[in-house]
């Protein structure tokens, strides 16, 4: 494998999406990795597994609505165990439990408990018409690039107002509406100008662990600011000549911590499962 200090040289195969860009923010060397050198990541964290099952059993139960099924915390609970269980004997690559004091059963325990906690707070009165979950688009950006994402759900209200759901299920909860959680979201409101006539668009964040929801609108005059910020992270990207690593506490859930030499600089004790 060429050293991550050298040159990547040419741009990314494939469109770009916001998972890659905000990578090499966060940090160069496992974009690189990931990105660049096509590495597969030695592992997934818990907390990714978890997350990722509880979006599974939401997008169920909206999809289900959609057919004219409704079904009950209880049902979605079930589903979600089911499921689990299948993607858990499945799983490439293996997952890992970080923390030492934590299991595999307690991870799955606390995704059904918020799955539960959510379908009673919110999902059972939610009259949203749901367009579509997991919803797919690709965009041409101005700069010739292609940039593509997947909406946990897209959905309209009662007044024609187009909403864009994320579904979050880690801890940390901001105070306001920004960050790369809002980044993100404004991003695929860009998407859906290009693809709809709407002139707003209300991009909405759910912290399903907290019970928090945070909001905000984006109007399409804001399209050309949002499309130049992409483009501006894009071309910063391809210019990279090297690409350092930022070793730190979340060196512990990055599945190339056995590959990358400054890793152990940010790693605390684990305990693998």
């Amino acid at each position: 494998m060429p050293s991550p200090s050298l040159t990547a040289g040419a741009a990314l195969a494939g469109p770009y999406s916001f998972s890659r860009v905000n990578q090499f923010t966060q940090c160069a060397r496992r974009f690189r990795y990931r990105y660049l050198d096509g590495v597969k990541e030695a592992f997934q964290s818990v907390e990714g597994f978890m997350g990722s099952r509880v979006h599974d059993a939401a997008e169920w139960l909206f999809n289900e609505r959609v057919d004219g099924r409704e079904h009950s915390s209880e049902e979605a609970v079930e589903w979600y165990c089911r499921r689990w269980d299948k993607m858990l004997a499945d799983h490439v690559p293996p997952i890992r439990v970080i923390k030492a004091n934590d299991n595999m059963e307690s991870y799955r325990r606390e995704g059904a408990r918020i799955l539960s906690s959510w379908h009673a707070t919110r999902f059972s009165v939610d009259q949203m018409k749901t367009i579509g979950c997991e919803y797919h688009f690709e965009i041409e950006l101005a700069n010739g690039r292609f940039f593509q994402g997947f909406i946990d759900r897209l959905a309209r209200d009662d007044e024609g107002r187009l909403h864009i759901i994320d579904y979050k299920t880690g801890k940390r909860v901001p105070t306001r509406f920004e960050g790369k959680e809002a980044e993100q979201l404004r991003a695929y409101a860009l998407a859906m100008f290009r693809e709809t006539d709407d002139d707003e668009v209300e991009l909405v964040l759910d912290f399903l662990k907290r019970g928090r929801v945070l909001r905000a609108v984006v109007r399409r005059e804001e399209a050309d600011e949002i499309e130049s910020g992409l483009v501006q992270k894009i071309a910063a990207i391809e210019a990279a000549t090297v690409f350092p690593p930022d070793p730190g506490v979340l060196c512990n859930w990055c599945g190339y911590n056995d590959l990358c030499d400054a890793a152990s600089a940010g790693l605390f004790r684990t305990r693998a499962s």
